[in-house]
């Protein structure tokens, strides 16, 4: 356990690439947590952003970005394995809105089979009407060489899903899901008294070119997902890529009835997780390895989703906002991170030509803090990703080996 919280206090207090975060890992049964750092950190105010400590509690609700997917996939495979869905469906048939889908199957769709593109940005619409008029004109394009992932195939199926459930989304995952594995603490719509348990990630620098951004729009409760910000109306209308908010306590929970097979039969969670993308490209780089709307196992560790000691059919997940879930039904094991790397911080950067992150005052390993055009000195957690394996990981790994949880 010293070497987790070594490791999480590193990336938290040394490296500053998180304000905060709670590490669980766990088998059908048992779990063992940690958490370290702080839920928010500065406040804006009309002198600017000022300090403003709140600690992670074990209440703390986070905001789980792509992980809010898994439900999206479960939900899709409870149908299916009910009955009411075929993967060999027609996307158009189902909802008549997606006229460009009509020869294009659902489990295309779940397993990135097809890549898919709408007329324009949806994060860039004006309003939320032209946001649902671009979604709803998604048609098929060209299958990238590397980088199939997106966020366009969640956001379909939870169209899919509400036209063979008759009800919303989020009236759906609460059904099928919430109540059945016992979740009490996770929402879509974050009630009012619960808000102040949210982590916040407001005040998100980033850097695009030679633009400097600082964002304010997401308050405590507000997906911070810029496709979910624009398409949920503050969580009542869910998006299936991301929106919904959970603790640690009910993700564990989530976890362990997945692998319990409260939810879905063991046969239906090995399909999320099998690889139906992944190719070695013959010039040395390789397709992601994707199965229904999640990472699976890639080839080269340090482009993978999923830990080193799971299996093939492992299913992984990460969350913008610092988040990850890998879940391994063969192992019957399975690990979390909830985190937060985006509140007063940089978290993303795109150099221009001829620059790197050197440029921005940060180390090779992407460590450091970049000088801001006010003359703040701003963390950066652009590169977090590339810290798992190692600082979070590996010491999961140890300790569930001394708990006799891997062998």
């Amino acid at each position: 356990m010293q070497t987790l919280l070594s490791g999480m206090r590193f990336l938290c207090d040394e490296a500053r690439m998180l304000t905060g975060i709670t590490v669980a890992y766990g088998t059908q049964t048992d779990s063992e947590h940690a958490l370290f750092g702080r839920a928010q950190e500065v406040l804006l105010t009309e002198d600017g952003l000022i300090p403003r400590i709140r600690p992670l509690g074990e209440d703390s609700l986070f905001d789980l970005a792509s992980l809010t997917k898994l439900f999206t996939a479960v939900m899709a495979m409870i149908l299916v394995s009910r009955g009411r869905l075929s993967l060999d469906e027609r996307v158009g048939a189902a909802d008549r809105r997606f006229a460009n889908l009509k020869d294009v199957s659902v489990g295309d769709v779940l397993g990135f089979r097809v890549s898919l593109q709408t007329p324009g940005r949806i994060d860039d619409a004006p309003c939320r009407e032209e946001a649902l008029r671009r979604l709803f004109a998604v048609s098929v394009c060209d299958t990238p060489a590397v980088r199939v992932y997106s966020d366009i195939n969640a956001m379909v199926i939870k169209y899919v899903i509400e036209a063979k459930c008759a009800m919303s989304f989020a009236d759906a995952l609460k059904q099928h899901i919430f109540v059945p594995a016992g979740l009490t603490q996770t929402f879509s719509h974050v009630p009012q008294d619960w808000r102040s348990r949210c982590v916040c990630y407001n005040y998100e620098h980033r850097i695009a070119a030679e633009r400097y951004i600082l964002r304010t729009d997401t308050p405590p409760g507000v997906a911070h997902d810029p496709k979910a910000l624009i398409l949920s109306r503050d969580g009542l209308d869910l998006c299936g890529h991301a929106g919904l908010f959970s603790t640690r306590r009910d993700m564990v929970r989530f976890a362990q009835a997945l692998l319990g097979g409260e939810l879905l039969a063991r046969e239906a969670l090995l399909e999320i997780g099998t690889d139906r993308t992944g190719r070695a490209n013959g010039d040395g780089t390789y397709r992601q390895s994707l199965g229904y709307l999640c990472f699976t196992k890639h080839p080269l560790q340090r482009l993978s989703e999923v830990p080193a000691w799971m299996g093939p059919h492992a299913i992984g997940l990460s969350g913008f906002t610092g988040n990850h879930l890998s879940i391994d039904p063969q192992l019957s094991r399975f690990v979390l991170f909830l985190g937060n790397r985006c509140h007063a911080h940089v978290s993303h950067i795109v150099p221009p030509e001829g620059k790197t992150f050197e440029h921005y005052g940060l180390d090779a390993d992407g460590v450091g803090c970049v000088p801001w055009p006010d003359g703040r000195s701003v963390p950066s957690s652009a590169r977090y990703v590339y810290f798992k394996d190692a600082r979070l990981h590996a010491p999961v790994a140890g300790r569930m080996r001394e708990l006799g949880w891997l062998s």
